[in-house]
């Protein structure tokens, strides 16, 4: 990937920041809509959530006003206090990595006894995770290189939208197609939409597209076949479940 983002290094950034802003913007949307309308339902569960979600959440806004509020600080010319903010970005990326596999352990604990317990959905909070970290390190690795460096990190906020995504969808939507192909659907809609705009936006501009939103195409897409393919396998979720006993902490 290095010489491959290397060679794309001429390109200019300036032209790209109001995308930067719609996809930001995008994310969001989803985070706000999705989120919204489940948020009643979650104030409402019995037992109450435990403070590990509630912390949980809280970081995953601050990370996503952090990517806000460097975007805006590039719109406004603060190159200074954008790299300054970017080490804290760095620091709220580490610590919301293993958070989130806590959190996601700590919830499907707590619905051992539901009927709706799928323990094997912990593979898209793996996955969730691996693909944000890989793209907040790429996109440090390659932070002097803005138009790559921006791509990543838009790509790491992309990378965790579809909790958000997949509310909307589940909550609002309430369509459930069949099969894989309607689970995948359902979940990571909202990311092919992202990705695809992306790619288009650098065919249309550059009749080519950014190495780093390759990478970042093939990371996501790549993660989601695997995650949807455990989904469905019966071995997988046997492991899941044995894995979630052993943790047993609910918070």
């Amino acid at each position: 990937m290095q010489s491959s983002i290397a060679s794309a290094a001429a390109w200019n950034p300036r032209s790209d920041r109001k995308a930067y802003v719609v996809w930001m913007g995008v994310v969001w949307a989803a985070m706000l809509t999705g989120f919204g309308l489940d948020f009643a339902r979650y104030l409402g569960e019995t037992p109450p959530p435990p403070p590990i979600l509630h912390i949980h959440g809280a970081i995953y806004v601050v990370s996503l006003s952090l990517v806000t509020a460097q975007i805006f600080l590039v719109e406004t010319g603060d190159i200074r206090r954008h790299k300054q903010l970017g080490w804290a970005t760095a620091i709220v990326s580490a610590v919301m990595v293993p958070l989130g596999i806590v959190a996601a352990l700590v919830d499907q604990a707590r619905q051992v006894t539901h009927p709706d317990y799928t323990p094997q959905f912990l593979a898209l909070e793996f996955e969730e995770m691996f693909a944000f970290s890989t793209f907040v390190i790429a996109g440090l690795l390659w932070r002097k290189d803005p138009a790559a460096h921006k791509r990543l990190m838009i790509l790491a906020a992309v990378a965790i939208s579809d909790a958000g995504f997949a509310r909307a969808w589940l909550i609002g939507i309430k369509v459930a197609p069949p099969g894989p192909f309607g689970w995948w659907l359902q979940y990571f809609w909202g990311i092919a939409l992202l990705l695809v705009s992306m790619i288009a936006w650098d065919l249309w501009r550059r009749r080519r597209v950014h190495p780093a939103v390759l990478f970042g195409a093939a990371v996501l897409w790549g993660g989601e076949m695997v995650v949807t393919a455990l989904n469905f396998s019966p071995g997988w979720k046997t492991a899941m479940a044995a894995l979630i006993k052993a943790w047993g902490w609910t918070g």
